[in-house]
């Protein structure tokens, strides 16, 4: 199937989803899914459209299962694991697995936003548009801290922004993946940086 065939067809299944057709939008979603069997998204489509039938055509296991594939089909997209996540919640009223299913899925955005973010200040660098990758710089530092409260590294996050007590410029103390990158595109904003 091309991509231009698949989107289209996709298409066509959010329009009956739209118009509360959802049994056919089940079926429209089953003759992808055959034809694009490892597709994640198409999985989640799938079972939320199960779960709006009338009459189900579908057990609540099979849309579990669906949703647990999802997610290992694809482990860095957010999508799948909040989705998992409402239907342990909401269906089978398990809060405790759903809220570890949701920290997993707000780490995974919380990094693609990341890596969003510091390749836009490194294009916006290129571009020397210096105050809008300061403005994606702020937001990765944000991010990071939020990261490192989460692990347990204390009230500060990642140990900065602090004042060095040799000179005003302020130093940062970063750790995690992202790291290496963001203190080398804080380096070029801010040459002053030790």
């Amino acid at each position: 199937m091309s991509p231009r065939s698949f989107k289209q067809k996709l298409s066509h299944v959010h329009k009956l989803w739209e118009d509360e057709q959802y049994d056919e939008a089940v079926a429209k979603t089953e003759e992808l899914r055959t034809a694009c069997p490892g597709n994640a998204n198409l999985l989640v489509i799938w079972a939320s459209l199960v779960q709006l039938q009338e009459e189900p055509t579908h057990s609540l296991e099979e849309v579990r299962h669906a949703l647990e594939q999802a997610v290992e089909f694809d482990e860095q997209s957010p999508a799948a694991a909040i989705e998992l996540g409402r239907f342990l919640d909401s269906v089978e009223d398990n809060p405790q697995a759903a809220s570890k299913i949701y920290a997993d899925a707000v780490t995974s955005a919380r990094r693609l936003l990341m890596d969003g973010l510091l390749a836009q200040a490194r294009a916006f660098l290129q571009l020397d548009k210096q105050t809008e990758a300061i403005s994606c710089l702020i937001e990765a530092l944000h991010l990071t801290q939020m990261d490192s409260k989460r692990k347990g590294k204390g009230k500060n996050g990642s140990k900065g922004p602090s004042k060095d007590q040799g000179s005003r410029a302020l130093k940062f103390n970063l750790t995690g993946p992202f790291a290496p990158e963001l203190e080398g595109l804080l380096s070029e904003v801010f040459p002053s940086l030790p």
